[in-house]
Protein backbone atom coordinates (compact mmCIF):
# COMPACT_ATOMS: atom_id res chain seq x y z
CA UNK A 1 0.00 0.00 0.00
CA UNK A 2 1.25 3.51 -0.88
CA UNK A 3 0.66 6.46 1.38
CA UNK A 4 -1.82 9.06 0.17
CA UNK A 5 0.79 11.75 0.78
CA UNK A 6 2.99 10.08 -1.83
CA UNK A 7 0.14 10.23 -4.35
CA UNK A 8 -0.52 13.91 -3.56
CA UNK A 9 3.17 14.70 -4.05
CA UNK A 10 3.16 12.96 -7.44
CA UNK A 11 -0.16 14.39 -8.63
CA UNK A 12 0.73 17.08 -11.20
CA UNK A 13 4.29 17.35 -9.87
CA UNK A 14 3.16 18.09 -6.32
CA UNK A 15 0.61 20.78 -7.15
CA UNK A 16 -2.10 19.07 -5.09
CA UNK A 17 0.15 18.87 -2.01
CA UNK A 18 1.30 22.47 -2.48
CA UNK A 19 -2.26 23.74 -2.87
CA UNK A 20 -3.45 21.79 0.17
CA UNK A 21 -0.54 23.14 2.22
CA UNK A 22 -1.27 26.76 1.21
CA UNK A 23 -4.99 26.38 1.86
CA UNK A 24 -4.29 24.82 5.26
CA UNK A 25 -2.03 27.74 6.24
CA UNK A 26 -4.72 30.24 5.14
CA UNK A 27 -7.33 28.28 7.08
CA UNK A 28 -5.25 28.26 10.26
CA UNK A 29 -4.77 32.04 9.99
CA UNK A 30 -8.51 32.57 9.49
CA UNK A 31 -9.26 30.36 12.50
CA UNK A 32 -6.79 32.39 14.58
CA UNK A 33 -8.32 35.67 13.37
CA UNK A 34 -11.95 34.71 13.97
CA UNK A 35 -11.78 32.17 16.79
CA UNK A 36 -14.09 29.97 14.72
CA UNK A 37 -13.62 26.56 13.10
CA UNK A 38 -13.09 25.93 9.40
CA UNK A 39 -12.52 22.89 7.20
CA UNK A 40 -10.08 21.71 4.55
CA UNK A 41 -11.38 19.05 2.18
CA UNK A 42 -9.27 17.06 -0.26
CA UNK A 43 -11.34 15.04 -2.71
CA UNK A 44 -9.76 12.49 -5.01
CA UNK A 45 -11.95 11.07 -7.74
CA UNK A 46 -10.71 7.82 -9.29
CA UNK A 47 -12.02 6.82 -12.73
CA UNK A 48 -11.29 3.46 -14.34
CA UNK A 49 -9.93 3.00 -17.84
CA UNK A 50 -12.62 2.29 -20.43
CA UNK A 51 -12.75 -1.40 -21.13
CA UNK A 52 -11.01 -2.32 -17.87
CA UNK A 53 -7.33 -2.56 -17.15
CA UNK A 54 -5.06 -1.16 -14.50
CA UNK A 55 -4.98 2.47 -15.70
CA UNK A 56 -6.85 4.97 -13.52
CA UNK A 57 -7.45 8.69 -13.98
CA UNK A 58 -7.34 10.79 -10.83
CA UNK A 59 -8.98 14.17 -10.34
CA UNK A 60 -8.02 16.06 -7.20
CA UNK A 61 -9.92 18.95 -5.67
CA UNK A 62 -8.79 20.99 -2.66
CA UNK A 63 -11.33 23.25 -0.95
CA UNK A 64 -11.19 25.26 2.24
CA UNK A 65 -14.22 26.60 4.05
CA UNK A 66 -12.94 29.66 5.84
CA UNK A 67 -14.65 30.91 8.98
CA UNK A 68 -16.12 34.36 8.64
CA UNK A 69 -15.58 37.11 11.17
CA UNK A 70 -18.61 38.56 12.89
CA UNK A 71 -19.11 42.29 12.70
CA UNK A 72 -19.28 43.85 16.15
CA UNK A 73 -22.47 45.59 17.19
CA UNK A 74 -22.62 49.38 16.93
CA UNK A 75 -24.76 51.82 18.91
CA UNK A 76 -26.92 54.38 17.09
CA UNK A 77 -29.59 56.79 18.29
CA UNK A 78 -32.85 57.53 16.49
CA UNK A 79 -34.44 60.95 16.08
CA UNK A 80 -38.15 61.84 15.82
CA UNK A 81 -38.11 61.17 12.07
CA UNK A 82 -36.60 57.69 12.43
CA UNK A 83 -33.12 58.62 11.17
CA UNK A 84 -30.14 57.02 12.91
CA UNK A 85 -27.21 59.00 14.37
CA UNK A 86 -23.96 58.05 16.12
CA UNK A 87 -24.63 60.60 18.89
CA UNK A 88 -27.93 61.11 20.71
CA UNK A 89 -29.78 63.98 18.95
CA UNK A 90 -31.81 64.64 22.14
CA UNK A 91 -28.72 65.32 24.24
CA UNK A 92 -26.92 68.65 24.11
CA UNK A 93 -23.22 68.65 23.37
CA UNK A 94 -21.29 69.09 26.60
CA UNK A 95 -18.65 71.49 25.38
CA UNK A 96 -20.59 73.37 22.69
CA UNK A 97 -21.76 76.20 24.99
CA UNK A 98 -18.33 76.65 26.57
CA UNK A 99 -16.67 76.75 23.12
CA UNK A 100 -19.20 79.31 21.90
CA UNK A 101 -18.61 81.55 24.95
CA UNK A 102 -14.84 81.45 24.57
CA UNK A 103 -15.06 82.43 20.89
CA UNK A 104 -17.37 85.37 21.60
Amino acid sequence: MRLITDILREYRNGRAADLASRKLAELVQAVDDTGKAGTLTITIKVKPEKGGGSQKTLACEVKAKMPEADLAEAVFFSDDEGALHRSDPQQREMFTEAAARSQA
